[in-house]
């Protein structure tokens, strides 16, 4: 047996015959109808139902951007790990020990071909440009007042070039020689005005050769006394002398990046003569291989999150099954697993996948990584794996159209999918999200429609019950009349 306590909410329907019983008590017995509750009884049993399905749609919109949100976060997460993998010059990963410093610095250019192993240099020479400035004694007292009252002539000699000329007005300053030489194209010489802060013409032009080398020296010849270069050269021009493992090498800059391939030696000085500086060079597998590792574990959340916003019986409160049924979930699915077993579009020679350093999809749809697979690949087609991930790319961009590589690849359809930005369009989360948005603002009209249509409705209930409540009452009022008559009435004739 089933008991209902007195407690239990009344639903609209009850409360419309509780209000129809009241009525037909009111017009049996005499007694008032509380005509402003019944009315309201009646709106409510015609609007709670289709209010209820309204709320429905908005709250199932609202569960569907919950969950296209969720995707956009697990997906943008995948995404920069992806980024970290597809720039080549991001996938250095060279460790560097020198014996001394005093003579050179040693960087990693990111070059995937490294020089590994030990490398024995010795610095002769550095390179230098040449710096020419005039003789001593002479300069000008400040750069504003004029070198001379005529005009005259700069000539200006690149080696193994046309001489230049700069022509002076008479008048000019120093400031504005150094303006003119600075302006002239092709000279291979920049000006500077030094002040030297001593003496009586502590102003000096100085000219330096643009590049270091011998090969950039210059020479300088001038029409008027009044401004001529000391010959020396304050600073000669001079090339960069070493010994790499033996070979004794010469350049005209101290940046050299061909003495050992993938790493650029910095000169900055000539080392004693009986010291050799030793360069030991290794991989550091370390970085890429964490930086897969994250991708495995961003690509297994993303998987999490595809579960439970898919699944109908999920316990998540926020988002569990708040996507059932959607196309969307499919389409990441696809398209995520398509990314991770397709070949690279710049297959090395023995890796050309992810399974090849051992990742690969399980049976459950997650993601693993073989680490001694993984380690073998790093160790011994370190090159094939660089180039799989980046296509060798060291800077990838939007630009960057095709064959970018695995990783390359990856970011650039994973960028296209998980876009917001209206101006390219969107992806198609932000599209759905978009939808429902919509959708919840149309189904919010709708409410209010209903709001403005029971109102209406509630309006003439009132009015109907109010008429017959002033119907009622007169018929009372005549009932009370004819009865008070018919008593008189009786009264009357009982007195006879």
């Amino acid at each position: 047996m089933t008991t209902i306590s007195s407690s239990t909410a009344v639903t609209p329907t009850a409360a419309t015959n509780t209000g129809g019983q009241q009525l037909i008590t009111a017009l049996g017995g005499g007694s008032g109808v509380d005509t402003k509750s019944l009315a309201q009884n009646l709106v409510n049993a015609e609007k709670m139902p289709q209010q209820k399905i309204i709320q429905a749609k908005i709250d199932k919109c609202n569960a569907t951007i919950s969950g296209d949100g969720a995707l956009l976060a697990s997906l943008g997460t995948l995404n920069t790990a992806f980024s970290a993998l597809q720039n080549k010059s991001g996938l250095d990963a060279v460790m560097i020990d020198v014996t001394d410093s005093a003579s050179f610095l040693v960087k990693s250019t990111g070059s995937a071909e490294v020089e590994t192993g030990f490398h024995k240099i010795h610095v002769t020479a550095v390179a230098a440009a040449q710096r020419s400035t005039q003789p001593a004694g002479s300069g000008f007292a400040d750069a504003s007042s004029p070198i001379s009252q005529n005009s005259f002539s700069l000539t200006i000699t690149p080696l193994g070039k046309s001489a230049l000329t700069v022509a002076i007005a008479a008048g000019d300053s120093a400031s504005a020689v150094v303006d003119k030489i600075n302006k002239t194209a092709g000279l291979g010489v920049t000006a500077q005005l030094v002040n030297k802060g001593s003496g009586s013409t502590p102003y000096q032009i100085v000219l330096t050769s643009s590049a270091s080398g011998i090969g950039n020296r210059f020479s300088v010849v001038s029409t008027n006394s009044s401004l001529n270069f000391a010959d020396p050269p304050l600073t000669p021009a001079a090339d960069a002398s070493l010994t790499v493992d033996g070979i004794q090498l010469t350049r005209s800059t101290n940046d050299i990046t061909d003495a050992i391939s993938g790493v650029t030696l910095s000169l900055f000085s000539p080392a004693p003569v009986d010291i050799d500086t030793h360069v030991q060079i290794s991989r550091d597998t370390t970085k890429v291989k964490d930086k897969i590792t994250s991708l495995v574990s961003a690509y297994n959340d993303l998987q999490k999150t595809l579960k439970t916003v898919s699944a109908s019986d999920s316990t998540d409160s926020t988002i569990g099954g708040s996507l059932v049924n959607n196309s969307i979930v499919r389409t990441v699915r696809n398209q995520i697993q398509k990314l991770m077993m397709d070949e690279s579009t710049t297959p090395g020679g023995t890796v050309k996948a992810f399974r090849d350093f051992g990742v690969t999809i399980q049976a459950n749809g997650m993601m693993a990584a073989n680490d001694a697979k993984l380690q073998t690949a790093l160790d011994k087609s370190y090159a094939d794996v660089v180039l799989a991930l980046s296509g060798n790319i060291a800077n990838q961009s939007s630009a960057t159209v095709e064959r970018r590589g695995l990783a390359g690849d990856a970011v650039k359809k994973l960028t296209a999918l998980i876009d917001t930005d209206p101006s390219t369009g969107k992806g198609a989360i932000a599209t759905q999200i978009s939808g429902a948005k919509k959708k919840i603002t149309a189904n919010n009209d709708d409410l209010q429609k209903l709001e403005t249509r029971m109102a209406t409705l509630l309006k003439r209930y009132t009015q109907q019950f109010s008429t017959m409540d002033t119907l009622l009452g007169n018929i009372k009022s005549q009932q009370a009349g004819l009865k008070s008559t018919f008593d008189g009435m009786a009264a009357a004739y009982s007195n006879k």
